[in-house]
């Protein structure tokens, strides 16, 4: 699970700690999951005026972005999920949730605030929380 600052970094800015993450998603060695809400976020984010100079199709940044990620979808029956500990910017409580309701083992952001709980939520709910470059580095080295 990646947070839309991450995603950021990848599609808008081919910044050189997320180039290992975008290179194996387009190597099928590692499959990001992705929840409508973080998506929508996205799709939002890539429309800021501070992008435009970039010149990116948003159109297809979000078509690869939805070829490489797994839709994650909780059945309308599903039991109520375990409450996650609330993120100090509630803009960010969407990926903490997101990475629950779709088992993700990592959530990765450059976000301080979801950064802080990374440890009372890998003791509680079995996801890792880490910066971008700390899963580049898992990466590079196979981890």
């Amino acid at each position: 699970m990646l947070d839309t600052n991450v995603w950021i970094d990848l599609l808008v800015f081919d910044d050189p700690i997320a180039r290992p993450m975008r290179d194996a998603l387009a190597e099928h060695r590692l499959m990001a999951l992705m929840a409508q809400r973080c998506r929508d976020e996205l799709a939002v984010v890539l429309t800021y005026p501070q992008f435009a100079s970039r010149e990116i199709d948003n159109d297809a940044a979000l078509a690869w972005v939805d070829a490489h990620t797994h839709r994650i979808v909780v059945p309308d029956d599903a039991a109520p999920p375990a409450q996650l500990p609330l993120c100090r910017d509630r803009d960010d409580q969407k990926f903490l949730e997101a990475a629950r309701d779709g088992h993700a083992h990592w959530l990765v952001s450059k976000d301080k605030a979801v950064l802080k709980l990374r440890s009372r939520v890998t003791r509680q709910f079995g996801f890792r929380i880490v910066t971008a470059s700390a899963f580049t580095s898992l990466l590079v080295v196979g981890g």
